[in-house]
């Protein structure tokens, strides 16, 4: 592994411990806001911000028309259907349900990378998500799964998120992963509040220490990790940055040790190690198997090595 992979993978796991920490504050938010609402504020909040910042650095950059056609995807799909069938799924089905359904987006980003991007699925990262799945289970302590309207309703909200690595690794191609995240959130705002004005969503009467919360958190967690996690996955694919999720509800579990005292159980404890393990044999490059390659190769070949 190289230096600048290893970076981008620590930079990956650190967005996701902020994503596992704005998880729990996120549900003391939504006890003061309706979540449709919240949801709506946050791409506010974050698309100008960052349109703010992008005047100030004149970041701005023209567009052709089938980057307009993709960042219509992204918030259409990515972040706007994305938020709503999380919500509504979370209503009906249990956290624990969610946060395993959750980890399928390493296989569903895997299979759309392979469709779209003809990125390389190997036997190692599909054995890694589905060690790393196993693990969620004990760590979880999750008991013969039920999958309900709820689930389903996750399951989407899961293959919108993998669709949006997909739209953003397309976008990054010509466009820095700033400029993308600063137009995605942008057109998401536009397209959205309208729609949660008119639905009677919105409540401006809160506390002022709540606001301030949500605008720290949306800032942090929602715009500065999103530029983070897209220029991660420049540079390392989106297939293995998905690999890195299944970190989130073991972070989470962690948080909820530290902050509240819960305490951590065998199962868990075993369930962890199968994640890591998983996480570990899905992404890291083995430097026994390029050694190996680079020996055999011109033996074997010895005819293509310019090639």
């Amino acid at each position: 592994m190289t230096w600048t992979s290893a970076r981008s993978y620590l930079l990956l796991i650190f967005c996701v411990f902020v994503w596992a920490l704005n998880y729990m504050v996120r549900q003391v938010l939504l006890r003061e806001f309706p979540p449709m609402f919240l949801s709506a504020l946050s791409l506010t909040i974050v698309s100008g911000t960052f349109l703010l910042w992008a005047w100030g650095t004149r970041a701005f950059v023209k567009i052709t028309g089938k980057d307009a056609l993709w960042l219509c995807c992204s918030a259409g799909i990515g972040l706007i259907a994305n938020q709503i069938l999380l919500f509504r799924g979370l209503q009906l089905t249990t956290a624990t349900n969610a946060s395993l359904i959750f980890t399928l987006s390493p296989l569903f980003t895997a299979g759309l990378a392979a469709l779209f991007l003809k990125e390389r699925v190997t036997w190692r990262m599909v054995a890694g998500s589905v060690i790393a799945i196993s693990g969620l289970a004990f760590a979880l302590n999750v008991r013969g799964l039920q999958f309900n309207a709820g689930d389903w309703i996750m399951a989407g909200a899961t293959f919108t998120f993998s669709c949006n690595l997909i739209f953003v690794r397309i976008l990054t191609r010509r466009l820095s992963p700033f400029i993308v995240t600063v137009y995605s959130f942008a057109l998401s705002a536009v397209l959205f509040d309208p729609f949660v004005l008119a639905a009677g969503e919105a409540t401006w009467i809160h506390p002022a220490g709540m606001w301030a919360l949500v605008i720290v958190t949306v800032i942090v967690a929602q715009g500065l990790t999103g530029v983070m996690w897209n220029k991660g996955m420049q540079t390392l694919g989106a297939a293995k940055a998905a690999i890195v999720l299944n970190l989130q509800p073991l972070m989470t579990m962690l948080l909820e040790f530290l902050l509240f005292g819960r305490a951590v159980t065998a199962p868990q404890l075993f369930g962890a190690a199968l994640v890591f393990t998983g996480v570990l044999l899905g992404t890291v490059q083995l430097r026994i198997f390029s050694m190996k390659k680079k020996r055999t190769l011109p033996e074997v070949l010895p005819d293509s090595a310019g090639k």
